[in-house]
């Protein structure tokens, strides 16, 4: 039988932002926003459920509070990436079409106007109870405000246009809201348009298992020493992929009348307990459950939870059918599947339209447990900005800001980070596809590596390349200096000529301290001889023709600072230090050091690591309001001895205060912390992203310790597989899975073979987008 729409329809009228029932019912609307999925742990999930039990407690009797958690498959069509170039457009192709698993919630707070027959036809019975809502207003406001103060969640209202919108997502089944409702079809099953559903229901507490855990532990995310708990109710929710809805229902009403309910069926389950072994066991079970409540002082309620899916065919339908009983089994929960009251069911659980769900399918429960069967997870949140990633339960692309969004909360200090990759997980690529994100978004890209791991990329996108030649050496001046010597500069230009004069080796704070007298001493003689050019050679001149105090002999030995500094003068070094063509990357947005055909070298691998970066500093300070990213891939090691651990911290304070990044890359944590350096690096650093430490579990205690992560953040991290990363970002964190398109995949490849073929096409073409692309379409 075809039900026409609008005399089934349970809502009478919107105003002022009021979802009005036909029986007088006024109902606040509310979207919800809650923690990303498997974002939670043990503490937290208890957490939640003393906040909802404190937030049920707080409503005052007559009040429905109703939870709609909607879960819509769509195919994803609009484009993720704005930019034009190859990899961005790729990006488009390879999500385009991709099915997606949707999230919204709302929370919706009903004063039951506990009228048996339409009042909306009786004009003063209607108006003399719209007065008393005011106090109903003000009540859930209270309530919903103090939900909002909590970290977990925030609650925004909804506008009378809004209420619309979710009315037609809701009887439409559809995750665009239609306003122009269909006629639906009920009987047995829903039928709207060319859409077929049923509705599963808990209506007793014969149909939950004995004993429900807010938590379970999730046996593919644990290892053999962590534990990796979920959601007890995560399997119906963001778990079910298809089509659904899940519906948690609480009534509040006055304890006595509650326990009146109870007494009855206790009284008839007593009464029948001689006629069938059920019948005893469900006396004795409430039994149990009344004095429990009664010796903890906790909170009888009504309540009610359905869940209805639906397909575009019966063929779906079927299998979604099959997949929700397995998981129904699976939790232990024995449903009831609503076939001759569907009608009753279904139009009744709408926004605002709860206070007609017929009272055989509502059951008693203790509201300190009733949060374990509402869902509070959400999908991850995707910002506008930031790296494309994607979730790791089906890998929806999603937008991770590491950049504005965490400063703005509060979550950081600064964006610099910390990138463990052990071998054979895939850091390179992790790191090719950072840099590759942001220099689509505007950022200007430094990055020093080892290993022609950026070399591609770089080609891609026309930076410029600089790999260092014995025989025909990188060039510079950090000595030439445009305007005033400021103190960041100054402390690079110390640790610089210690470095050059003691190496690794341990100096005093007076020797130091003479540095950098004859340092201020330099730059005043040159405003007095304009035709000094200032460079290495020339400082190293002025410090053997002069002297800054009267008996510094005794503290700086001027002839071991001649011997150690001289090749840098006149001698195999000259060039290095000397340039009087200063090298100008200030416009070129993508630069790559490469420094592996000096890796092994003492003196050279240090020092052209700390020039290159001394360029980048230059270029970070003059350029204002625009997003700098330093990517340093290994290259750390040698400039965090000594008087190198300060420069580490200069390059940490500079890349701060000018809207920068350092983002330091290495295999292990003991790389970090074998270092004096390491403390500073660790101290300066808010994001943490470390890919797949499973066959790390040793490092447990140590990345516990030094980098703060609590048990949590180390069950995630070492839930960790192939191809996923873990991301903290203050105190916030989760697991994000990299999943890219296939010219992705060519361009960030580091396996040898695949090279190969790539740089065969390149030096064949000399254009990296051609070579790619021969490499995609090879087969």
């Amino acid at each position: 039988m075809i039900n026409k729409i609008e005399k089934i329809f349970p809502i009478y009228t919107i105003e002022e932002d009021l979802l009005i029932s036909k029986f007088g019912d006024v109902s606040l609307v509310y979207e919800l926003k809650m923690p990303q999925i498997y974002s939670l742990d043990k503490e937290a999930m208890d957490s939640i459920n003393l906040i909802i039990d404190k937030l049920i407690g707080s409503l005052p009797p007559g009040t429905i509070m109703q939870k709609q958690d909607y879960f819509f498959v769509t195919d994803l069509k609009d484009p993720i990436a704005r930019g034009t170039n190859m990899l961005s457009r790729s990006d488009n192709s390879y999500y385009f079409e991709k099915p997606i698993l949707t999230h919204q919630c709302y929370l919706i707070f009903t004063k039951d106007s506990k009228n048996k027959v339409n009042i909306t036809n009786n004009t003063t019975k209607y108006e003399k109870y719209l007065e008393g809502i005011d106090g109903f207003i003000s009540d859930i406001d209270i309530s919903v405000s103090f939900l909002s103060k909590e970290e977990y969640f925030s609650a925004n209202r909804l506008n009378s246009d809004q209420i619309i919108d979710l009315l037609g997502k809701y009887f439409s089944l559809s995750s665009k809201s239609d306003n122009k409702l269909k006629d639906i079809f009920l009987d047995r099953q829903i039928q709207v348009g060319n859409k077929v559903g049923e509705v599963y229901a808990i209506t007793s507490n014969n149909e939950l298992p004995i004993n429900i855990d807010s938590y379970v532990r999730n046996k593919e995310y644990s290892t053999q020493r962590t534990d990796f708990f979920i959601p007890y109710i995560q399997a119906l929710c963001l778990g079910l992929e298809c089509n659904h809805i899940f519906n948690q229902i609480v009534y509040i009403e006055k304890s006595e009348d509650v326990f009146k309910s109870i007494k009855v069926k206790m009284n008839n389950f007593k009464s029948l307990s001689l006629l069938s072994k059920e019948n005893e066991l469900n006396h004795n079970n409430i039994e149990d459950l009344v004095e429990n409540v009664i010796d903890k002082e906790l909170k009888f309620i009504k309540q009610h939870f359905n869940i209805i899916i639906w397909e575009d065919s019966k063929e779906k339908l079927e299998k979604s059918r099959n997949n929700l009983e397995n998981i129904f089994r699976e939790m232990g929960m024995r449903p009831y599947h609503i076939k001759y009251s569907i009608k009753d069911i279904f139009l009744n659980s709408g926004p605002g339209a709860a206070t007609r769900i017929p009272e055989e399918y509502k059951f008693i429960g203790i509201s300190e447990q009733t949060a374990s069967l509402m869902n509070f997870e959400s999908y991850y949140e995707s910002f506008k900005d930031g790296i494309l990633l994607c979730d790791r339960k089906n890998e929806a692309p999603i937008r991770l800001d590491l950049w504005d969004e965490p400063v703005q909360r509060g979550h950081i200090v600064n964006r610099n980070r910390l990138i463990f990759g052990p071998s054979g997980t895939g850091k390179s690529f992790l790191i090719n596809h950072i840099a590759s994100q942001y220099y689509e978004q505007g950022h200007h890209i430094v990055m020093i590596d080892i290993g022609n791991s950026y070399k591609k990329l770089c080609k891609l996108v026309g930076g410029q390349y600089y790999t260092y030649d014995v025989d025909h050496p990188m060039e510079f001046n950090p000595f030439y200096i445009h305007g005033e010597i400021d103190i960041d500069k100054k402390e690079f230009l110390v640790s610089l000529i210690m470095f050059l004069w003691k190496g690794e080796s341990s100096f005093t704070k007076e020797e130091k301290q003479i540095i950098t007298l004859y340092l201020d001493a330099y730059y005043v003689n040159l405003k007095v001889h304009t035709d000094i050019f200032p460079k290495l050679s020339t400082f190293y001149e002025f410090v053997m023709e002069n002297r800054v105090e009267y008996n510094e002999e005794k503290y700086f030995d001027k002839l071991s600072f001649d011997l150690s500094v001289r090749d840098f003068y006149d001698g195999k070094y000259r060039h290095i230090l000397n340039s009087e063509q200063p090298v100008d990357l200030l416009h070129e947005r993508f630069i790559v050091f490469e420094m592996d055909n000096i890796k092994d070298h003492p003196v050279l691998f240090p020092l052209i690591t700390m020039l290159s970066i001394d360029v980048v500093m230059g270029k970070i300070r003059q350029l204002k309001g625009i997003k700098k990213s330093i990517f340093i891939d290994e290259c750390w090691k040698p400039i965090s001895k000594g008087e190198m651990a300060e420069f580490i911290k200069y390059m940490y304070k500079t890349v701060r205060k000018h809207y920068g990044e350092v983002a330091i890359a290495t295999q292990d944590i003991e790389d970090i912390l074998e270092t004096s350096a390491g403390a500073a690096m660790i101290n300066n650093t808010d994001t943490m992203i470390l890919l797949s430490h499973k066959k790390k579990m040793a490092s447990k205690d140590k990345l516990g310790t030094h980098l703060s992560f609590n048990e949590a953040d180390l069950e995630k991290l070492f839930s960790t597989d192939k191809r996923e990363v873990f991301i903290k970002v203050g105190n916030v964190s989760n697991v994000y899975k990299v999943s890219v398109s296939k010219e992705r995949y060519a361009c960030y490849s580091s396996n040898a073979n695949e090279n190969q073929f790539i740089f065969d096409r390149y030096a064949k073409h000399k254009n990296m987008k051609l070579a790619l692309n021969e490499f995609v379409n090879r087969k």
